[in-house]
């Protein structure tokens, strides 16, 4: 490929470097180019970081290749083997350290014409990216979590009877907005790559439009708001002020009022405001789609056909949602497994609407196979290999409750074993290296309890070290005190006390 040397290439805007201690962190940030790698993260060697940062000035390449030359003391052909492969890379391209691969992202480097609107050159000094003792391998991040998610409030509008959410504690003081919006300054310095917002209720909180505005004026926005109050114009309005071009997600599992007064607990008149925010919602220039949970009320051809009904006269919506019931360690199992639908009800829905409705529908709709699909008691070689997204607890996930308590995963709340802080008197960074972190990182067998299989495991370090067993999983099928059994995926789990399978 040819450059000109003229024009000005720069260090792709949509992605962002952080040090790390032991190595750089690159990752995607605003995730809207098409040029860019959405969701990526990897490893980067300070030297590749330090090459980067010479492309975050405003200077045509033929000055940028000659500053390159001066710092590594190489002639400009040397240069231009090093530097080439990384401008305008239609794929990502891998180098070697030590026998482990650097994963570089498509087009890490290109010409500023190729972006549009104004570059912010950061004007960034390789110094910035100096490490030590280098690591490429450890899976969690030195210097603080990746993603970060606050927990507003755990007030809803609804009082759903299949929600996984623990209601029951009473939070006597929240987390001040003044002291979130001074987390999310930290968090921006690290940098984090995202930055999510979640209830209870995002809309009961007093301070949400605050607290949003300032995540999308540092490009940290949440992927989605998802909310179950009926929205009105005003709240409309409000998110569109805020700049927010993220989707709202609408929850609506069925059209019709008697079974959300069953399900929801809501009175005889919101399903009616629902409906009006959502058709205000389309005509709004919003992006937004619809999530419906299956429980035996709505698992049902006609139930679901009816809400088709609905959605299908929608005219801006990008996607419909459907997703089976989870189980909830704040809802006991025998109350929960009389409306959690079972799988041969949830596969006839599931082939109805792949023949019926999905053929005749304008939008995409996206059926949860997954949830149903699930293997457990396989793995004889523990978490490693387990099947599944990797778990970033621990790893590069940090959760914010809402009375600034941390903890390592959404579905865990406030269960002691997992709080690792306390927001409203730490930083972010001290919390994510605390002593309670420190040590559900480097879990002992004499920490586990004696009727734990994982106690007496041959392959117990490494199946913890790597750290990819789903404490959620495991708390769900064993209990809140078995918190350290093994994860059903594991060939040598015991048979589940609640069954989190359909």
């Amino acid at each position: 490929m040819l450059y000109n040397e003229n024009d000005v290439y720069v260090f792709n805007p949509d992605y962002a470097m952080r040090n790390d201690s032991r190595r750089v962190v690159i990752f995607s940030e605003r995730k809207s180019n098409t040029l860019s790698a959405p969701n990526w993260e990897s490893f980067l060697h300070p030297v590749h970081a330090g090459i980067f940062s010479f492309f975050t000035y405003d200077r045509p390449l033929q000055v940028t290749v000659s500053a390159l030359g001066e710092y590594l003391n190489r002639d400009k052909n040397a240069i231009q083997r090093i530097v080439f492969p990384f401008i305008e890379n239609s794929q990502s391209v891998y180098t070697e350290y030590k026998d482990e691969k650097v994963r570089i992202p498509k087009n890490v480097i290109i010409n500023r014409n190729r972006i549009a609107g104004n570059v912010d050159f950061l004007n960034l000094s390789p110094d910035v990216f100096d490490c030590r003792n280098i690591d490429l391998t450890k899976q969690r991040n030195y210097t603080g979590p990746q993603l970060l998610t606050f927990m507003l409030n755990n007030s809803c509008v609804s009082n759903c009877i299949y929600c996984y959410a623990d209601k029951t504690t009473q939070v006597k003081r929240h987390i001040p907005a003044t002291r979130v919006l001074e987390l999310i300054d930290e968090a921006k310095t690290l940098p984090v790559r995202l930055i999510n917002l979640m209830g209870g209720e995002i809309f009961l909180h007093p301070d949400w439009f605050v607290i949003l505005k300032k995540l999308v004026d540092f490009h940290v926005s949440p992927e989605y708001i998802s909310t179950k109050h009926p929205l009105t114009g005003e709240i409309i309005r409000s998110i569109q002020k805020t700049g927010f071009t993220n989707p709202v997600q609408i929850s609506l599992d069925v059209c019709s009022s008697g079974i959300l007064q069953k399900t929801l607990c809501v009175n005889n008149d919101y399903l009616t405001k629902v409906l009006q925010g959502i058709k205000k919602l389309d005509e709004s220039g919003l992006k937004y789609r619809i999530n419906s949970v299956l429980t035996t009320y709505n698992t049902k051809s006609e139930v679901m056909e009816k809400l088709f009904q609905f959605i299908s006269g929608l005219k801006n919506i990008s996607d419909w949602r459907i997703t089976p019931a989870v189980n909830s360690n704040w809802i006991e199992y025998d109350q929960f497994r009389k409306i959690k639908p079972g799988k041969d009800e949830i596969e006839t829905l599931f082939a109805f609407m792949e023949s019926k409705i999905m053929p005749y529908s304008n939008i995409p709709i996206l059926l949860n196979q997954a949830a149903i699909n699930r293997e457990f008691y396989y793995c004889t070689t523990g978490s490693k290999d387990f099947k599944g997204v990797e778990c970033s607890a621990l790893n590069s996930h940090l959760f914010v409750l809402s009375d600034g308590k941390a903890t390592i995963c959404e579905q865990l709340y406030w269960s002691p074993q997992f709080i690792i802080g306390d927001l409203t008197v730490n930083s972010i960074s001290k919390v994510w290296n605390s002593p309670a972190a420190e040590k559900l990182l480097n879990l002992k067998k004499a920490d586990i309890q004696n009727n734990s299989p994982c106690k007496f495991c041959k392959i117990f370090d490494s199946c913890f070290n790597t750290r990819n067993r789903c404490w959620v999983d495991i708390v769900k099928a064993y209990g809140k005190d078995n918190w350290d059994y093994p994860d059903p995926r594991c060939a040598f789990a015991p048979s589940m006390i609640n069954n989190i399978n359909y």
